[in-house]
């Protein structure tokens, strides 16, 4: 079954079935759906008159926003930060530039010991 067909079978025995447990059956697996599914949670939420059933799709649509949530909390610790990342740019820098200048420390005094060609007499 696609996932449009689903969502509008779920959303409509929600809105519509006689049976209440069937209706919060249909809300549970609406939310289990993710975000997708949050316009046809509210969408059940305007449309309905039992304040169960309202309860029922005003905890998913929470459970649903809590998840993604949870989500983006979760992404954000595992990226470094902006400061770690700077600091870390700024450390592999100074790293290279130590380098260049030990480099040319040793290249100056090497330099310091051999004659060069134009210091040879003709």
């Amino acid at each position: 079954m696609s996932d449009a067909k689903l969502f509008y079978d779920l959303k409509e025995r929600a809105k519509w079935s006689r049976d209440v447990e069937e209706k919060k059956a249909a809300i549970k697996q609406l939310s289990s759906l993710g975000e997708k599914a949050l316009p046809s949670l509210e969408e059940i939420l305007s449309v309905t008159a039992y304040e169960d059933i309202k309860a029922t799709c005003l905890d998913a649509i929470k459970s649903i926003k809590e998840g993604k949530e949870k989500e983006a909390a979760v992404v954000m610790d595992k990226q470094p930060s902006a400061s770690t990342a700077s600091a870390a740019a700024t450390a592999t820098a100074d790293d290279v530039k130590k380098k260049e200048q030990e480099k040319a420390a040793e290249g100056g005094e090497a330099s310091k010991a051999r004659p060069k060609l134009a210091d040879l007499p003709p």
